[in-house]
Formats: structure tokens, C-alpha cells, sequence
């Protein structure tokens, strides 16, 4: 069985696997799409630390081939999208049926081998029905939809507040057009690239901002009458947009931190206390039903998934599929490697 593996800092071949076997609880899936993640593109740079050699990528789709032992065979042959997350199977919660409540849970292709491969074993308790009239290829790209579910929930976001989300990346956008959804009036974005803006706009976006171009803080200030947003989104991860959000947002308004590295500062505290503001940690996906939200979205027609796919690739060229990504060239937003 072919996998892509990092074998190092921004170094990923091709190499021969043992075949996945599904033990109790657990099947194999052949993989029929997944897509690039900013987490696999930090780890590929190294802003994430990550074993080396590992097998990449959480986010993906594909059909069952096998079951193990106390799973139905009716699972067999089936379309499926897949959570990303490995609970522990012997905490409290996963013994009371709650797997995705265990606080031991570990991302697939970070904390073990993803799915970058031709087929790969998970429990039976990740798998979600792919529905028709979704596509693998859509079914790959949910978990930006489930982060920015989890986002939006707990921001509550009123019918008609201002809102920033910093970042334009795959999550940045799916929080665009969820902010969009959830009735956001004044929709400001930013990043470093003029590339995804046209995607922004038909997302919802009512102003796009080029942070290499502009002062951001400023621009925003200027948009919400000196006041700032109402809410304001960080999920770039980087740490000179991490800086500016308490700067961004209004007194008692509401912030979210995303966006995930090793660089990161500290939260100031004295400027959260000055301005009495709320903020939201967002650590994943939520596991409480966003999957199964993220996939009806898709079904419904309500989010189009087809601007932010960029590029495709097969397993063959994973390494310029990794290379595409890490860099952002050629206007790159998702690319999607299909094996």
C-alpha cells in the first residue's frame, strides 16, 4: 500500500505501507479524497512539531473496505466522510458512549498516521454517511466547516454585528460564509494575499483588507467608526495578526482564537480586563454534531465548496502538492490529493 511520509522538515516521499488491518470497533477505509490542512502544512515547515517519519492528514472521505470484529457488515462498501479525531476507547467517557467527550482523543496524522495513503483504519464511531449528492472530494473538506461551526456557536453571533475574521485561509473562509449565514451586517476580512478576496466577496465578505498593503487595525477602526468589530476572529496563526485582535475588537465585544502554532504570544490579560471582552478559545471541531451540520450544509446547497479548491493532485505528486500549499503559490487556497 502506497503513503505519502514526512521524513522530515519539508521532505515527503512516497513510500510502501503494511496494509491496515481493522481490529474490534474499528474498519478500514480506502480513501477516495483528502485534503491539505494548515496543521499538515505546519508540520510539513515545522511550526507544529510532529514524529518524523508520519504519515500526514486528518481530513478525508472515502468508502468502507472492511470491518472488524462487532461492526456490521452492512458498513461494507459504503460512502463515507470520517471525523479526525482518535478517542482513547477506555476513559470514562468513551466507556459510557461518549467517545468524542474524551479528553484524551488525538488528531489523526499528527498524533499517529493520517490518511495521506490508499487506505487507513479508524473506529467505526468516526464514520459519517455520505449522503448522495455529495462528492468525496466535498466530503474532504468538512473539518473547516466543523471549526467554524464550533466557532460561530459559541459566539452567538446577533443578527446585523460587525465582524472580523483575520485570516482567508480554508477556515477563515468557511468562518465568512458561516458569519455570512448567522446574519453578520458589516463582514470585514483580511489577509497577506489579494488571491482569496474573490471567494471572500461571494462568501458574504463586505470589506477585504490586505494587511501587506494596509494598516489593518486601522482600516478596521476606520470601518466601525473608531468603535471596533463586535467580534473579531483570528485564524491565521500567525502571531503579528494574533497581536492586533485586542486592538480590533470593541469594549465588551468578543474575540475567538483559531489559528494554531508554536510562535504564538500569550494573551495580555490587562487589555482583556480593560475592555471587559469575552474570549473564546476554539480548540478543533467541537464533536457535537458539527460534522453531521458541516455535511448537511454541503448537501443543501447553502456552502459551495467549488472556489476554495485550487488545485488537485494525485498520491503520485504529493511532494508538489505539499509544496503548493506550504507556499501559496499559483493563488493557492485548498489543494486536494485524490489516491
Amino acid at each position: 500500500m502506497r503513503a505519502a511520509v514526512l521524513t522530515g522538515l519539508e521532505q515527503v516521499v512516497l513510500e510502501d505501507r503494511p496494509e491496515p488491518e481493522a481490529g474490534p470497533g474499528w474498519v478500514v477505509v480506502q480513501v477516495e479524497s483528502a485534503s491539505l490542512c494548515g496543521t499538515d502544512v505546519h508540520q510539513y515547515d515545522g511550526r507544529i512539531d510532529t514524529p518524523f517519519p508520519r504519515v500526514p492528514g486528518h481530513d478525508f472521505s472515502g468508502r468502507v473496505d472492511s470491518v472488524g470484529e462487532g461492526v456490521d457488515e452492512s458498513w461494507v462498501g459504503r460512502a463515507v466522510a470520517v471525523k479526525p479525531s482518535l478517542p482513547c476507547g477506555q476513559c470514562p467517557e468513551c466507556l459510557t458512549d461518549k467517545p468524542f467527550d474524551c479528553k484524551k482523543k488525538k488528531l489523526i496524522g499528527l498524533w499517529s498516521d493520517g490518511c495521506m495513503t490508499e487506505r487507513i483504519a479508524v473506529p467505526v464511531v468516526n464514520l459519517i454517511p455520505r449522503p448522495d449528492g455529495v462528492e468525496a472530494w466535498q466530503a474532504s473538506l468538512l473539518e473547516p466547516l466543523a471549526v467554524g461551526l464550533n466557532t460561530v456557536d459559541r459566539l452567538r453571533i446577533v443578527l446585523g454585528e460587525s465582524v472580523v475574521v483575520l485570516g482567508q485561509g480554508p477556515i477563515g473562509l468557511a468562518l465568512t460564509r458561516l458569519c455570512a449565514l448567522s446574519g453578520a451586517g458589516r463582514l470585514i476580512v483580511t489577509d497577506a494575499r489579494e488571491a482569496p478576496f474573490e471567494v471572500s466577496r461571494a462568501y458574504g465578505a463586505s470589506d477585504c483588507i490586505d494587511v501587506t498593503k494596509t494598516d489593518a487595525t486601522q482600516a478596521i477602526l476606520d470601518l466601525t467608526d473608531g468603535a471596533g468589530a463586535d467580534i473579531v476572529i483570528e485564524t491565521s496563526g500567525f502571531p503579528s495578526s494574533s497581536a492586533m485582535v485586542l486592538d480590533a475588537v470593541r469594549k465588551e465585544g468578543k474575540v475567538a482564537h483559531i489559528g494554531w502554532a508554536n510562535d504564538l504570544p500569550p494573551l495580555p490579560v490587562i487589555p482583556i480586563m480593560a475592555k471587559t471582552l469575552t474570549v473564546f478559545g476554539v480548540g478543533g471541531n467541537g464533536g457535537r454534531g458539527q460534522y453531521e451540520r458541516s455535511l448537511e450544509l454541503v448537501r443543501s446547497g447553502r456552502i459551495d465548496l467549488d472556489p476554495v479548491v485550487t488545485h488537485r493532485f494525485s498520491l503520485d505528486d504529493v511532494a508538489e502538492a505539499f509544496a503548493v500549499a506550504s507556499s501559496k503559490s499559483d493563488g493557492a487556497i485548498k489543494v486536494v490529493v485524490n489516491p
